[in-house]
């Protein structure tokens, strides 16, 4: 036998498999894997509108090029297809072709790897209008880590209930709704569209208004891209089915930020700004509040493993960070950055472990009668139920003392099985038998045996994911750096928080408005936005992150850096020094304030 096999004659072969995971649900409601920030908003529309996860539609079938093995849609495979339909006469020739083939890759359809190029496989369609929810790209929507079903569940906020329900009361965002107002992410996305039909079941019952006028051609083209596939994707059937999970992240405040920011940055400027520049902002928007509580949802995980119980909702707080406001262009402000992200790349290291040892809690508590009656809901907020997995970490609770001899006989039952066959893994058996509390033991032979590096890795790519390393619109980048060891020349990347336009031009308009019922403007001064930066996002400009020492000139450098690009960007107005005076303004009008 492998090691792998003598822990499944151990534990037994269902309990490994639930264990072989970097996941876990309760504390991290999505996949731990690399995902495109860009491709959640056609699912989350979808699932808004039918209210269950999409599955198959019909975007390669009518797109794809089906000579070869593998299925693939291309823009010359759609422009040959597209150039015979009545509503797209003209585009017949090459130069017309070429034309059309640009268009539709600049503002409705992207290629792996973000690559140039008409003959590369188009994985991304931009979401431009409601239909680009028919096309489902990637065409598997496990690609996207279960991700949209978390934001679907945080923008709803359904109090109960483990699975998402059609919205039965008024809300912002109800699920299974029409385009009439009943949520206002498809009533702006979904502009010209009607129903003729169930609007529950009929997957063809959406119609594009023809005579509608209030639609770019970026829109268009998606709409029509839209049209030849038919109908809607079907609902989704393998993996976890077609039902949404109504769980939300245990990092509330995060969450709480994430749902106020969207909320309002929708209702304002979906339709104030221009539809290409909206879309590239709220990728931003995301991405600030998606790591916001990955990185705030670490921190608590740390305390409870310290404790043995989450951080209340006053005493959360994200990851603080140092920015390089020069965006890499200042040598020590982009060093003292890339040193603040290494601290937290370190940390980040033991977070498997941590969540390998709530699955083991998990499991045992699961399979004891007794314990199994005191379990809570985990659904939506999982709070109390990773407090009670804490107090049996933590030897607190009264059920705690035969479940952790249970373990430390299971952990030495291991180590035997391993040196019984041929003695292999002895790190292993080492581990196993140490004095370490048993669930530790177990959840780090767990993770050595699966390959750290492989689990660390997927944090990273989820991490790069959220953060959109090195886009235009992120608030990262990467750069590889070599250093010298021992002889040999080892390189790695380094990476740093920083602001980008896109990114500075998203967090200056969201916080020009309130977050009350009408969303007035907001007076916002240089140094409230500092504040927002670290209060709401853990994000250091001014000020020493609480684990590093900066001088005061290097902080004031920084500032003053930050403040020139506002000015730049036309956001900051100031007719003199005074930090007071400073003061934010919006680049775009308000049609209620016009």
């Amino acid at each position: 036998m492998n090691a792998k096999e003598v822990f499944e004659s151990v534990l037994t072969v269902p309990t490994v498999h639930k264990l072989w995971s970097a996941n876990y649900d309760p504390a991290i409601p999505f996949t731990i894997q690399g995902f495109d920030i860009g491709s959640l908003l056609p699912a989350v529309l979808y699932m808004f509108r039918w209210g269950h996860r999409r599955g198959k539609g019909k975007f390669i079938e009518t797109y794809g090029n089906h000579q070869d093995k593998n299925a693939i849609a291309t823009i010359n495979g759609i422009l040959s297809i597209l150039s015979n339909k009545q509503e797209f006469e003209g585009f017949n020739n090459d130069a017309t072709k070429a034309i059309l083939g640009d268009m539709l890759l600049s503002s409705c359809l992207e290629n792996k790897n973000h690559l140039p190029g008409r003959d590369e496989k188009v994985q991304r369609a931009f979401p431009t209008h409601y239909l680009a929810s028919w096309i489902d790209l990637p065409d598997d929507v496990v690609n996207l880590r279960l991700v949209p079903e978390m934001l679907v569940a945080l923008l709803l906020h359904q109090e109960e209930g483990e699975c998402i329900q059609r919205s039965l009361r008024k809300n912002y965002f109800g699920v299974g709704c029409g385009f009439d107002g009943e949520n206002i992410l498809l009533s702006l996305f979904g502009n010209g569209m009607v129903i003729a039909g169930d609007k529950k079941s009929d997957l063809q019952s959406d119609h594009f208004n023809e005579n509608h006028l209030s639609v770019g051609i970026d829109q268009l083209l998606t709409i029509r891209l839209a049209q030849g596939c038919g109908e809607a994707p079907y609902k989704a059937r393998s993996g976890t089915g077609g039902e949404i999970k109504n769980r939300w992240p245990i990092a509330i405040q995060a969450m709480d930020a994430l749902k106020e920011d969207f909320n309002v940055f929708v209702q304002i400027y979906g339709t104030t700004i221009s539809r290409q520049s909206f879309l590239q902002m709220l990728e931003s928007c995301l991405s600030l509040g998606l790591s916001n509580i990955y990185f705030s949802t670490f921190n608590m995980l740390t305390v409870w493993k310290k404790t043995g119980k989450l951080p209340t909702h006053d005493e959360q707080y994200s990851w603080p960070f140092f920015v390089d406001c020069s965006t890499g262009n200042d040598k020590e402000l982009r060093m003292l950055a890339e040193q603040s992200m290494s601290q937290l790349i370190r940390q980040l290291k033991r977070l498997p472990n941590i969540l390998m040892s709530m699955g083991i809690i998990e499991t045992k508590i699961r399979k004891d009668r007794q314990l199994r009656e005191l379990i809570p809901s985990v659904t939506p907020d999982s709070t109390e139920f990773i407090n009670l997995l804490g107090s049996m970490y933590k030897n607190i609770h009264s059920g705690s003392e035969p479940l952790l001899k249970d373990l430390e006989e299971t952990c030495f039952g291991i180590a035997d099985a391993l040196e019984e066959n041929d003695g292999i893994e002895p790190d292993l058996q080492e581990l196993l038998r140490s004095s370490d509390n048993p669930i530790d033991r177990l959840a780090e032979s767990l993770c050595k045996l699966m390959g750290e590096k492989n689990l660390f890795y997927k944090h990273i790519t989820a991490v790069n994911s959220m953060l959109l390393i090195d886009m235009p619109n992120g608030m990262a980048q990467k750069r590889k750096i070599s250093r010298k060891t021992a002889g040999k020349t080892i390189s790695s990347d380094a990476r740093s928080i920083v602001l980008t336009n896109t990114m500075l031009d998203y967090i200056v308009h969201r916080h020009l408005r309130k977050a009350a019922k009408r969303k007035r403007q907001n007076t916002l001064t240089f140094i409230d936005l500092l504040h927002i930066l670290r209060d709401r996002y853990g994000l250091y400009v001014d000020e020493s992150p609480p684990s590093m020492q900066i001088s005061a000139e290097t902080l004031l450098r920084n500032k003053r850096i930050l403040e020139r690009r506002l000015r730049d960007l036309g956001v900051l107005v100031g007719v003199n020094d005074a930090e007071t005076m400073k003061r934010l303004c919006p680049r775009f009008r308000i049609i209620d304030e016009a």
